[in-house]
């Protein structure tokens, strides 16, 4: 394919800096959309578009999108839409995996995105996929309205960019942090379970991973018969179903029927790195052995397909426009695989990291525990270089910045190496990251993290510094799990005024806090470790773990130690804060003492060495 005006196609890697090249990435059927001027986000752009009085076409798409290909290859690719563009717009086209900022900010409903402008950056108009005819109908009523209603346009784009603003200053701490949160975010949830199919939502039907992991911890910690029947019938219609992939593992994005049939076959790593956890916590949990293959699937599909050795990173997704995935195993041998994203992002590499080590001792596989500590090691290795990149190859970092979601991912993932490991290492980096995260991104004033760092020359919508849900619940667990390895209280007030700064905002994600339910029901209450020192694979040591999954205490971390002795059976260690218990060798026994230990830490007029006197 040749390559775009002033760009590089795809896979392009410039040799002299040994940085990825800016790049504009089509479908990889045969279009013509590179023909169009394309021209990166950036000042330069919104100059053009001031000095020759034009609007901004934004056009959004991800390398893993179906219609965004089909875009491409139709109305980026009619001759009469490229040349109403050239004379009439300034193009600028975004990846939205590379820039997920600029994503967050204009998208507008799904990929593609393609957002109307102003030369400032002003939102006037926007639509998703448009076949040629009606987008250059679209586009030739957009260009008149500018030369004919300028002024009232940019009045309307000064409006909604005030209302965002508005929106954003929502997120304010000072709230206390109640239980009822738990149950408020457990019963939106609720609300949004499909009885019939399982899952949340109806049509199109995706697997909302971060709602399962609640749903997974509703079922663990409050024994409601209710909640175990919600997560099972989900999981089983889900592995069972078109979204997953039971030729070669994997789960793809979603399906566009609400019984989990009509899959659309693109498959994202972030999103696999979720209900592989998923699928490996309800596995003891309700002591279904299709779980555990299901998440071993997926990560076997992970590894087999997106790991790239030489950078080592795990690219970012495998893509959709493809009848491949359609096809029996035996059938898919003899057909290309849809292509991979060339990029890997820092983000969800260091979640691939935290899911492998822990799958490591889960499923018995420790290569998964050396091919985690690689990926953090590169990692970090660009973090103390001070070359942090959202986006990299095996070429390095590229010229993208660090996203929050980067930095409080990175923190969670060290975390886990110091958890895995024990090594200290690991915890004095936490610490380093710990300190960017609160210098960069914290909002001092207000709590909770900025999803970018200042920039005073931000365009547009960049200009309001957001504080997306999601990434601020990832910084405030791994700022939670730092305080209790070091027991540094800084960062459990961190913590706590990010979560803060939600008690009212997150009823706007409606079933979608879910994820806040479960960080409140974590911080609210003290850390139970759990160690199960044992044999992998052995029945008592399996007998262990399905013991301590189903704990219903609130806040466990559940670790694997190695017992040399090979005449004893497995058994568990348990410590609260800085007491631990002597070990417990009956997994009957283990859910008890659990209850009796954290009975007795919550009751300042108990001496919890009363209680066990055998300490």
């Amino acid at each position: 394919m040749p390559k775009a005006k002033g760009a590089h196609a795809t896979s392009d890697i410039e040799p002299s800096t040994g940085s990825p090249a800016p790049s504009f990435r089509f479908s990889p059927n045969p279009n013509l959309a590179h023909q169009i001027d394309w021209q990166p986000w950036g000042d330069a752009a919104f100059a053009k578009a001031q000095a020759e009085n034009k609007p901004v076409l934004l056009a959004i798409s991800a390398v893993w999108c179906y219609w965004c290909h089909v875009m491409d290859e139709t109305s980026y690719s009619d001759p009469e839409v490229s040349r109403f563009i050239g004379q009439h717009l300034v193009a600028v086209r975004v990846d939205s995996d590379h820039r997920p900022d600029i994503n967050a900010r204009y998208n507008v409903g799904g990929w593609p995105s393609t957002a109307f402008l102003t030369g400032h950056g002003g939102l006037i108009g926007a639509a998703t996929y448009l076949p040629p005819d009606q987008f250059l109908a679209m586009l030739s009523e957009l260009q008149r309205a500018y030369q004919e209603q300028k002024p009232q346009l940019y009045e309307q784009a000064r409006e909604l960019l005030r209302q965002r603003r508005a929106q954003a200053g929502r997120v304010m701490a000072g709230t206390e942090i109640v239980e009822s949160l738990v149950d408020r975010a457990a019963r939106s949830m609720a609300g949004a379970y499909d009885a019939t199919h399982g899952g949340f939502g109806d049509e199109p039907k995706f697997p909302n991973a971060p709602v399962l992991g609640f749903l997974v911890h509703l079922a663990r910690t409050t024994g409601e018969d209710f909640y175990r029947a919600m997560l099972r019938k989900t999981l089983d219609r889900m592995a069972a179903g078109g979204i997953f992939d039971r030729e070669e593992g994997g789960f793809f994005r979603h399906c566009g029927k609400a019984d989990w049939s009509d899959p659309q076959w693109e498959k994202l790593l972030e999103e696999n790195i979720d209900l592989a956890q998923v699928f490996l916590d309800a596995w003891p949990l309700l002591d279904c052995e299709e779980y555990r293959q299901a998440a071993a699937s997926t990560i076997d599909c992970l590894v087999d397909h997106l790991f790239d050795g030489g950078v080592p990173g795990f690219r970012g997704s495998q893509g959709a426009h493809s009848e491949y995935f359609g096809l029996p195993l035996v059938s898919r041998r003899e057909h290309t695989a849809p292509p991979v994203d060339p990029s890997c992002y820092a983000g969800s590499n260091a979640k691939a990291v935290a899911l492998l080590l822990d799958a490591s001792w889960r499923l018995d596989r420790p290569g998964l525990e050396r091919t985690a500590l690689d990926v953090l090691a590169r990692l970090d290795a660009m973090a103390q270089a001070g070359r942090l990149s959202h986006v990299y190859t095996q070429a390095g970092p590229s010229e993208e910045p660090a996203f929050l979601t980067d930095w409080a991912h990175l923190l969670n993932a060290l975390m886990s190496a110091h958890r895995h490991t024990a090594q200290e290492g690991y915890l004095e980096r936490a610490k380093d990251v710990a300190k960017i995260l609160a210098e960069r991104f914290f909002d001092e004033g207000n709590g909770g993290f900025f999803d970018v760092e200042e920039d005073p020359a931000a365009v547009g919508y960049l200009q309001v510094r957001e504080k997306p849900l999601a990434e601020n619940l990832a910084a405030a667990l791994g700022l939670l799990k730092l305080y209790q390895s070091t027991r540094n209280d800084d960062y459990r007030q961190l913590a706590e005024a990010t979560l803060s700064a939600y008690v009212d905002a997150h009823r706007d994600y409606g079933e979608f806090a879910a994820a806040y339910g479960l960080a409140v029901d974590l911080w609210r209450n003290p850390l139970v470790e759990i160690t199960i020192e044992g044999r992998p694979g052995e029945a008592s040591t399996m007998a262990m773990l399905r013991a301590a999954a189903r704990v219903s205490y609130p806040h466990l971390d559940i670790r694997m130690a190695p017992l040399d002795d090979t005449d004893q059976s497995a058994r568990a260690l348990i410590c609260l804060d800085t007491v631990c218990l002597p070990p417990v060798k009956d997994p009957d026994a283990l859910a008890e003492t659990v209850r009796s230990m954290a009975h007795a830490q919550a009751n300042p007029f108990e001496n919890i060495l009363e209680r066990f006197p055998g300490l």
